[in-house]
């Protein structure tokens, strides 16, 4: 089935039939919370109390950890375009009080990527979260120019020479404080580069928020 025509589908579905008799991580019907996930997955949750440092980043934020459940939901997302689940995903992403946010940028997909997905799951997210906060959201102020290999089983040191020079920023970005957006961050390479180009084209301060993270020890 085409993407695009798949997106169009589950998202009609989740219109007309919400995902509220279904687990958004492991999808079998049954009972669930506020946020979609049955009792089962919600004893096996693992919510991040980290704040880990990222260069670049003034200061990080995750909701959870990627473990068996969040990494299902993440998949169900990217992949299979059930987009219901950003109510599971957003209900952990919390904007700290004392982070003084201008506006949001969701990391960007390359244009190739994103028609060919039909969607970017950062600027789903980052939907949710700016209408939670009443934020408003700035994707253009920084675009994906070049299409980067996917980064699964790359290490730091080949994350960050996939992602040189991917992004550029919009000088518009001067002064102001960002959110950035992202769903999973591994070692922290993708914000640190969207973070060096936003402040070089004069960003004041560039947070970064995260659905989930992997735990330290496996970067």
């Amino acid at each position: 089935m085409n993407k695009r025509f798949k997106q169009w589908i589950n998202s009609a579905l989740d219109f007309v039939f919400p995902q509220h008799l279904k687990c958004h991580s492991c999808s079998k019907e049954a009972a669930v919370n506020e946020y979609g996930i049955c009792s089962e997955c919600e004893a096996n949750l693992a919510v991040n109390p980290l704040a880990e440092r990222i260069e670049f980043v003034d200061e990080y934020a995750a909701g959870l950890f990627y473990n068996d459940v969040s990494k299902r939901a993440v998949y169900a997302l990217k992949y299979n375009g059930a987009v219901y689940v950003r109510e599971f995903l957003t209900h952990f992403m919390c904007i700290p009080a004392d982070w003084p946010i201008d506006c949001i940028v969701p990391v960007p997909l390359h244009p190739r990527r994103e028609k060919e997905r039909g969607f970017n799951q950062s600027f789903i997210l980052a939907k949710s979260v700016a209408e939670r906060y009443n934020i408003s959201i700035r994707a253009e102020l920084l675009k994906r120019v070049r299409d980067t290999s996917p980064q699964v089983g790359m290490n730091a040191k080949l994350r960050a020479k996939n992602l040189n020079g991917a992004f550029e920023a919009s000088p518009e970005c001067a002064g102001l404080s960002v959110l950035l957006v992202d769903d999973v961050r591994t070692t922290g390479a993708t914000l640190k580069e969207c973070a060096s180009e936003l402040k070089k084209h004069g960003a004041a301060r560039v947070y970064a928020l995260t659905a989930c993270c992997t735990p330290p020890e496996s970067n």
